[in-house]
């Protein structure tokens, strides 16, 4: 049996493996998972993102799987590296452009990524879409949500909804400092004598978080709500502060010592939805035509 790719005989292990129809040798599939992966590899350490490009890239993964044989099973996570390291160009560029949105949603389509798509992808998936939502907002167009397991106040609109965690801020206190006593004879007990003293010691506060369980937390245009085991509602005219770090933010209101305390996944982008929605931007109003007044003249 030769190989299909370069002529060369396939030995016993290459015969069992290969596809009878198409049978490829050990050194042909080695050269073409490298030059996939050489590619895959390219396109993330690329500077930045054109569908021309992207339609060059997608061409060459196909063309050479179909040169060397390869199998679906090799192919379609290469597909899905390829597609991930595309989509985190666009996230890194400026602007995002529809035009290439549809291009690559159109790619994620074509390479049944809700079928076989890894959590990476879905992760980067995920941050492209949130971005996206929050330049549409940033010209105006704020996002509509049907809202699940929240009511609405009257004039309230959901505009974000995902699934978050939440930590509850609590104080134990705990005492510090040791037991002092004196030893005095017992009157008329010979040899009997008992212990009298106090305990000396100062009381220290420690902040710690307990796990409030997990839930939906909700970016309305009124305020910042969380449902799960607790219920958190923080209205925007009492927010101060949003604050975030790593896996979550936490925000300050003026009424309340407790701060709201929520895990997310990606909270420099809920952050930034947060902050837009209690400061929304002004939509641009059309211009009113001006009337031409007629000359006296």
């Amino acid at each position: 049996m030769k190989c299909a790719v370069c002529g060369s005989e396939i030995g016993l292990w290459g015969r069992l493996t290969s596809n009878p129809d198409a049978p490829v040798c050990k050194r042909c599939r080695e050269q073409a998972s490298k030059q996939l992966e050489v590619l895959v590899q390219s396109v993330g350490a690329a500077q930045s993102f054109k569908v021309q490009y992207a339609e060059r890239w997608a061409g060459q993964l196909e063309e050479t799987a179909r040169k060397y044989r390869m199998p679906e099973s090799d192919a379609q996570p290469l597909r899905l590296a390829l597609l991930n390291n595309m989509l985190k160009l666009v996230e890194a560029g400026g602007e995002m452009v529809e035009s290439d949105l549809k291009y690559l949603l159109d790619l994620c389509q074509r390479y049944r990524v809700g079928q076989s798509g890894t959590p990476e992808l879905s992760d980067t998936l995920i941050r492209v879409g949130m971005k996206e939502t929050i330049q549409s907002w940033e010209r105006g167009e704020a996002p509509r949500k049907e809202c699940n397991g929240l009511v609405l106040q009257r004039g309230e609109a959901c505009h974000w909804e995902e699934g978050a965690g939440l930590r509850v801020q609590k104080t134990q206190r705990e005492y510090v400092g040791g037991y002092s006593s004196v030893s005095v004879p017992v009157p008329l007990v010979r040899g009997m004598r008992v212990r009298v003293g106090g305990f000396k010691g100062h009381p220290i506060d420690h902040t710690v978080l307990e796990d409030g369980g997990t839930g939906v937390l909700h970016v309305t245009s009124q305020r910042l709500c969380f449902t799960g085991q607790y219920a958190v509602a923080i209205p925007y005219r009492k927010m101060i502060s949003v604050g975030g770090f790593e896996g979550g933010f936490m925000v300050q209101t003026s009424n309340e010592k407790k701060p709201g305390i929520f895990l997310v996944r990606h909270p420099e982008l809920t952050t930034q939805m947060l902050t837009l929605a209690a400061n929304p931007p002004e939509e641009e109003k059309p211009r009113k035509r001006e009337k031409k007044v007629p000359s006296l003249t």
